[in-house]
């Protein structure tokens, strides 16, 4: 030892060895940062065959000169050199077998490549737990050149195959590499044959520094020419990324053309449908022709838009967007949605969803997912099959079950479902792009999707999503929440949204029907702070509340017990107590039948589930803006004309018997509200409450108004004395006829009747 460092030569060696491997340390860890970055396999195998290439040459040189840097075990030290020589043999194989992507060329020598790189890992964790046992060196010794030759010939023959059969550039790169290596290898060992390290030492000698050996020089261009031959790789995907971005922007754009030009012509084919539909004396077997036209126009867009989402998930174009909600409430609207479709068919339809309150989730992303699921089970559960929907919260984690009869799938199947338009030959036909587009947005959040058999008939598809905010990116996490308005809404809600803000003290009854108690709570926080809110929980009732109440306006589902929201609709609508209420429905996608029924019946307004928040209270806001210009045409024109409105054959009735009522009576001074509201056939609460929405007014008040335009026309054509015309009209004092007289027309009579006769002259 002491001989070694009183040498000067040797003290050179030492320390330009360690440069040595201190540069293989640095290419490792340099790999081994760009794989992180780039995530290419080949990066991180030879960043790790650097590192242990440095580690062993460090083991060697410790043993060589006996530094005793990691152990004073020798024996530990030595067991540790033969099995790292195998298990860099294989790391070496399997670096060039990804490297130069052998699969695409020759997938069975690339398996046979892996055949030998497992070996070479067996072969090393043998040794190495032979050497740590028996510590029997000598042996291993003697007998590793047995087992060195037939690997290095077959290294060579693989080399040579690899570089025959790989057809890019990147084989001249293995070539000289390998040619590098394996040339000065063979020579490093011969010249080691010269056993006496300080004349090895001496033999090196060049320009007064250490000249590597033989061996540790085929090392160290090997690595130089693959680190080369990285780079070059590296290059190639950054110009074939840039391609397929390219043709991915390409077919994005094609995609959204076709998507645009399909939707033109199946508007065209899908209106003249539904018009031919609607007339009356339609024979069953063209209805049925027509219906067939309009279920494939509606597929066929359902699959434009399927394609569309596809391709910006293959162009990175779509992204999550995910805010924290309450997930249940969609959920429910969804599986709602589709209750319709499901009675069509007869299909028993359950559901049970969990309470997910203040959870992480991207809301179009659920719609997607659900609503392929369940489109996709309603379409193969057979007439009186059955369906049930789960969803649970286990943990961070939602979970999405959907169970459905009418399977004829095997287990070996089910994999293949998730392929964009599998055809099994035991289906009529295939399963489109639905289950493909749900696996890819399931993996898009951080999910996945399994489908497997319950029994002989029911196939279940089970999604299981992340809900808390640690699993999702910062640029996946939204912002703002992103409203679904049309150009028109929002164009209104900018310019009438102030206008219709409604006053704390002045705040309008809203009824809310709806038998699911989550969406009914949900719908309740969103109108609280405006609105008395009143809840009913299926459509009986919602009628009983309504005619008791006589509220402002009703929300209510379509889809309830006892008795449906259309029945509810047309039931009020018929009824002159409550004819006047403003009714929003909430329908599902698929019930257009129940859409058009729902506008015959009187519905003011639909909004399909799942609803936008903002768009629902737009809805709401509309409907205030239009009952105040309501009161501003009553304000300006005589009460009892309402021709210039548009109101229905029952608010025609109302109006009619209201003012053969007013006009009978009006002028008697003992005419009150109570007599106005019995002569209605209303309770005085049921007509102050519809007057006041028709027209501003209470009952009170529109009673001393329409006095006082009976008085107007007085003043304007009669010769009686102020005191008159108020006994006349129903006065019983003058003052308070002047007085009420200028709360209305900001003048006196007096005043009134001088510019009136002023204006004649």
């Amino acid at each position: 030892m002491n001989e070694i460092f009183q040498n000067t030569d040797a003290i050179k060696a030492i320390i330009t060895t360690f440069l040595f491997q201190g540069a293989f340390v640095f290419i490792g860890l340099y790999m081994l940062l760009v794989y992180i970055q780039v995530k290419k396999k080949d990066y991180l195998l030879y960043g790790i065959y650097s590192l242990l290439f440095a580690g062993y040459f460090f083991i060697k040189i410790d043993l060589m000169l006996e530094l005793r840097l990691f152990t004073d075990n020798v024996d530990l030290e030595f067991s540790f050199l033969l099995p790292l020589l195998f298990l860099l043999t294989g790391l070496y194989v399997k670096f060039i077998n990804v490297f130069a992507e052998i699969k695409s060329y020759h997938a069975r020598f690339s398996k046979e490549v892996d055949i030998f790189t497992v070996l070479m890992y067996v072969l090393a964790t043998v040794t190495f737990l032979y050497l740590l046992i028996t510590k029997d060196s000598e042996n291993v010794v003697k007998y590793q050149s047995y087992i060195f030759i037939p690997l290095h010939l077959y290294s060579v023959y693989a080399v040579i195959r690899a570089f025959i059969v790989i057809k890019s550039k990147l084989r001249y790169y293995i070539l000289v590499s390998n040619i590098c290596l394996i040339s000065l290898t063979i020579l490093g060992m011969y010249s080691a044959s010269t056993a006496v390290y300080i004349q090895g030492v001496h033999a090196n000698n060049l320009f007064g520094f250490y000249n590597f050996n033989a061996s540790q020089l085929g090392v160290f261009l090997e690595m130089l020419c693959f680190s080369l031959g990285l780079g070059y790789k590296f290059n190639l995907i950054e110009i074939e990324k840039d391609k397929i971005k390219k043709l991915d922007e390409f077919k994005t754009k094609l995609y959204n053309n076709i998507s645009h030009e399909f939707k033109t012509p199946l508007t065209l084919i899908s209106g003249p449908v539904e018009n031919q539909l609607a007339k009356p004396n339609i024979s069953e077997d063209d209805k049925e022709q027509l219906n067939l036209i309009k279920r494939n126009s509606k597929r066929l867009l359902n699959l434009v838009n399927q394609l569309l989402d596809l391709s910006k998930l293959e162009s990175g174009n779509l992204k999550l967007n995910v805010s924290q909600g309450n997930i249940t409430v969609l959920l429910k609207q969804l599986v709602k949605s589709f209750e319709y479709s499901a009675q069509e068919k007869q299909i028993k339809f359950t559901y049970n969803i969990d309470t997910m309150d203040d959870v992480w989730f991207d809301p179009d992303v659920i719609e997607k997912i659900v609503t392929n699921l369940l489109s996709n089970a309603i379409k193969y559960t057979p007439i009186n099959g059955k369906i049930t929907f789960d969803a649970n919260l286990n943990e961070n984690f939602i979970t999405i079950a959907v169970v459905n009869n009418g399977n004829k799938l095997k287990d070996d199947e089910l994999p293949k479902l998730f392929q964009r338009y599998y055809q099994n030959n035991k289906l009529n036909e295939g399963v489109g792009i639905g289950l493909s587009l749900v696996k890819e947005l399931a993996v898009l959040s951080h999910g996945n999707i399994i489908a497997h058999t319950m029994n002989s008939d029911d196939i279940q598809f089970t999604v299981t999503l992340p809900l808390a905010l640690s699993y999702f990116g910062a640029t996946e996490i939204s912002q703002q929440p992103i409203l679904d308005l049309t150009h028109e809404e929002l164009k209104y809600s900018e310019k009438h949204i102030n206008s219709a803000h409604i006053e704390h003290n002045q705040k309008p009854i809203l009824l809310i029907v709806e038998d699911d108690n989550d969406i009914r709570t949900f719908i309740h926080s969103i109108f609280k702070e405006d609105y008395k809110l009143y809840e009913a929980c299926n459509g009986k009732e919602g009628i009983e509340k309504a005619i008791k109440l006589v509220p402002d306006i009703i929300i209510s589902d379509i889809m309830m017990p006892i008795k449906n929201g259309i029945d509810m609709c047309n039931t009020l609508k018929e009824d002159i107590k409550t004819s006047h209420i403003p009714i929003i429905l909430l329908t599902a996608k698929s019930g257009d039948k129940n859409e058009i029924q729902g506008l015959k019946s009187g519905a003011d307004a639909y909004v399909t589930k799942p609803f936008n928040v903002e768009k629902l209270k737009i809805r709401v806001q509309q409907i205030v803006a239009n009952r105040n210009i309501l009161h501003k045409y009553y304000s300006k024109n005589n009460a009892l004309d309402f021709h210039g409105i548009n109101v229905s054959h029952t608010e025609d009735h109302f109006f009619q018997k209201l003012q053969e009522a007013v006009k009978e009576n009006v002028l008697q001074p003992d005419f009150t509200s109570k007599q106005l509201s019995d002569l209605m056939l209303m309770s005085r609460m049921q007509l102050h409450r519809k007057l006041k929405s028709l027209t501003g007014l209470s009952t009170t008040e529109f009673i001393k108004k329409e006095r006082m335009k009976v008085a107007v026309s007085l003043l304007e054509q009669s010769d009686s004395t102020i005191s008159e015309i108020a006994y006349q009209t129903g006065f019983n004092t003058s003052s308070y006829f002047i007085k009420s007289f200028k709360s209305i027309y900001n003048c006196t009579p007096t005043e009134f009747a001088s510019n009136t006769l002023k204006q004649a002259t």
